[in-house]
């Protein structure tokens, strides 16, 4: 998964997407990095969150 990448979280109650603002896990817990988050930013909801890598399935992957 990248920045940019469209992702959706299957088996949520409700289908919503998400796009990748941050990969590098950098920034979850102050000082630490967890390299099996991501930061998504949720589209419908309006607001961010960090999401383990495998709870998410990329739709729609960013062309860089």
């Amino acid at each position: 998964m990248k920045v940019g990448d469209l992702v959706i979280m299957p088996g949520s109650i409700e289908p919503i997407t998400g796009i990748i603002l941050q990969a590098d896990g950098k920034g979850v817990v102050r000082g630490t990095v967890r390299p099996d988050r991501v930061k998504v930013f949720w589209i419908e909801d309006g607001e961010a969150s960090w999401e383990p890598k495998k709870w998410l399935e990329v739709i729609n992957a960013a062309s860089r």
